[in-house]
């Protein structure tokens, strides 16, 4: 038998590498590294949703994942997005000012 560059034994029909430690993702799921600040009170809470999902998924990851699925499935849901840049809205601004009334409600379309 057969050991790799960290003296770890491979199998005969070992082409590369070791076999995965987690199981496959299932499908229309995607892993991402994912880098969060936040405070300790808040990492603590977040601990123990995931706590909580860990009984039904198989991996940790996957519990951490669930526990902000069912954060962001509870938010309510974010405004449309305003102009899509500034120029956009210092043109509807300007029409504003120059025509009263011809562009909608005051208001609407600031951002």
């Amino acid at each position: 038998m057969d050991q790799d560059r960290r003296g770890r034994r491979r199998q005969p029909d070992q082409e590369r590498g070791l076999r995965p430690l987690h199981p496959p993702l299932p499908e229309q799921w995607t892993s991402r590294p994912l880098r969060l600040a936040m405070s300790e009170a808040d990492w603590s809470r977040l601990d123990r949703l995931a706590q909580q999902a860990a009984r039904e998924v198989p991996t940790q990851a996957r519990a951490y994942g669930l526990a902000i699925t069912r954060l962001m499935d509870n938010a309510p849901e974010p405004p449309p997005p305003g102009p899509l840049d500034w120029l956009d809205w210092e043109r509807r601004k300007t029409l504003r000012l120059l025509m009263p009334g011809a562009h909608g409600p005051p208001g609407a379309d600031r951002p």
